[in-house]
């Protein structure tokens, strides 16, 4: 038997919903969760040790999957933690970053092959890693320029048309270059 795939994604994701037919219509074992569902209706008991890693097990009303199996991770914009109601808002927040460091970090720690790592797809948010990256692979980048003060603007020079607008809140800021 081939070794289960976990599919993190929201549970109203048609995209995901399909992704996940086609896999089950090619004989792979499927878990789909979505983060929304932890800790009220998912739950994990994860360990970890000097012998083995991350083991245990993703756990639901109807199914389960072990963590040391899963050979691969599909990860699509899954749902937001829904905690127990009656909680406060500090509490709430405490919380949820409890279950995205416990989960979340579980989960990331994975050892196999991944579609869209969560601190991959963090990190390519970023333009300026976007564009070091283009330029390392070897594509042509437009020059860049990402700065809060008028000064260094004069003589760069933009490869595409820009306007000027002003910022309103501070003098000092200078003029930010708006790009169609």
């Amino acid at each position: 038997m081939r070794a289960p795939i976990l599919v993190v994604a929201a549970g109203d994701d048609w995209p995901t919903d399909r992704v996940v037919a086609e896999l089950t219509r090619r004989g792979a074992e499927v878990f789909r969760m979505d983060t929304a569902d932890f800790p009220q209706t998912l739950g994990m008991a994860a360990r970890i040790d000097q012998a083995q890693g991350w083991a245990g097990e993703l756990i639901t009303e109807w199914r389960a999957v072990e963590l040391s199996q899963v050979g691969a991770v599909y990860f699509r914009a899954p749902g937001a933690f829904q905690l127990p109601d009656g909680m406060s808002g500090p509490e709430q927040r405490f919380a949820s970053a409890q279950a995205r460091a416990g989960l979340g970090g579980v989960l990331s720690a994975l050892t196999c092959r991944w579609v869209n790592h969560p601190t991959a797809m963090a990190r390519a948010e970023y333009k300026p890693v976007q564009l070091a990256a283009a330029r390392n692979a070897g594509l042509s980048i437009p020059p860049t320029l990402i700065t809060i003060r008028l000064a260094h603007l004069h003589g760069h020079r933009s490869a595409r048309p820009c306007g000027r607008q002003r910022a309103p809140h501070d003098e000092d800021a200078g003029t930010a270059l708006r790009c169609r």
